[in-house]
């Protein structure tokens, strides 16, 4: 009644209605009635209902323990509790209430209901042991009325969010992270030629064969990225993160503070380069505050923004590169094209 108190909002109809406060009623007013009226005693009270009021606050716990810890990606522990509760509660109670009710007829010990209903949600149905009068075969049709009702809405329920994990790339281990050496890749959206040059460029050296590379994209993964990715050459060392590094949530997921090295870049096919600067530095930001020791390597479009980013390990801006190589180009004739030569990784035949 407190409960109901505390949560009123206007609408006691609404409180009222309510499967919990429902049970509440069926399971503690007897026993305030029995309290003042001694003959009614004797009377049975389906105490075994009190596992759903459990399983409410088992999630009530769970889902005020994650908060305070801000445990990451908690949606589908949070299913898998449910539906593994909403299964223990359906045979629970079909156990006990098979079991009071068919004390008139023939007594069915507690291990026997127990294996009745276990038989009877898994579809088998031997036959060995049946209720034998009719309020106890009424319960059996309820229950599995409820259970089909119930549990593939749980079902539907695990298998979405198992999927926008898939999508979303789920979590680098911890323990591959603490154990292998990666880089991750914070882009806004990417592209498969942004892709394939960082990817050539960064495996070229001896040295980086056996790093993983963890791609940040807030964007899903068109087909041709995809395709590349599925490559047996890329898809062992890359691994795909939907995700923003503007989020912690995200970035912990990506094991921001165990990795090697930072690279954020941008496409150089902004139309808005502006605001395409905007973003890598709030980025950069974001990945510093998270992870001040991770070596950040920043890209920017205009040479303006460079003192926002200052605080990043190497800042390289290509508009003031490209301007300093056609500078050259005029004091020496093909710089450029020596210095493009030296920086691009070319392999002869």
């Amino acid at each position: 009644m407190l409960l109901i108190y505390l949560s009123y909002k206007g609408n006691i109809w609404e409180q009222i209605i309510r499967i919990s406060f429902i049970l509440e009623m069926i399971n503690t007013v007897p026993f305030i009635i029995t309290i003042f009226w001694p003959p009614l005693r004797n009377l049975f009270i389906p105490v075994f209902l009190n596992c759903w009021l459990a399983k409410c606050v088992l999630e009530n716990m769970i889902n005020d323990l994650h908060r305070a810890i801000q445990r990451t990606q908690s949606a589908m522990f949070n299913q898998v509790i449910i539906l593994i509760c909403t299964l223990l509660c359906l045979v629970f109670t079909g156990m006990c209430g098979i079991q009071h009710l068919e004390r008139a007829g023939e007594n069915l010990s507690l291990f026997k209901s127990f294996y009745f209903c276990i038989v009877t949600f898994s579809t088998v149905g031997y036959g060995d042991v049946t209720p034998k009068i009719w309020p106890s075969q009424l319960l059996v049709v309820i229950m599995i009325c409820v259970a089909l009702v119930v549990l593939p809405l749980q079902f539907e329920e695990l298998v979405y969010l198992w999927m926008e994990r898939q999508k979303s790339g789920g979590n680098y281990s911890r323990h591959r992270a603490q154990t292998e050496k990666h880089v991750v890749l914070c882009v806004s959206s990417l592209k498969i030629d942004l892709l394939m040059d960082f990817l050539n460029e960064f495996y070229a050296h001896p040295r980086l064969q056996d790093y993983y590379v963890v791609i940040l994209c807030p964007t899903e993964m068109d087909i041709q990225v995809r395709r590349v990715l599925q490559i047996p050459l890329w898809s062992q060392r890359v691994i795909y993160l939907q995700g923003s590094a503007l989020k912690d949530q995200d970035l912990m997921r990506a094991k921001m503070d165990d990795a090697e090295a930072c690279f954020i870049l941008s496409s150089r096919n902004e139309v808005d380069r502006t605001a395409a600067d905007h973003q890598t530095i709030l980025r950069a930001w974001a990945v510093k505050d998270f992870a001040p020791n991770c070596p950040l390597y920043v890209q920017i479009l205009k040479p303006e923004n460079k003192f926002h980013v200052k605080f990043a390990d190497h800042v390289v801006c290509e508009e003031e590169f490209k301007y300093a190589m056609l500078a050259l180009n005029c004091v020496c004739p093909a710089t450029s094209t020596l210095i493009t030569l030296l920086v691009h990784t070319s392999r002869g035949q």
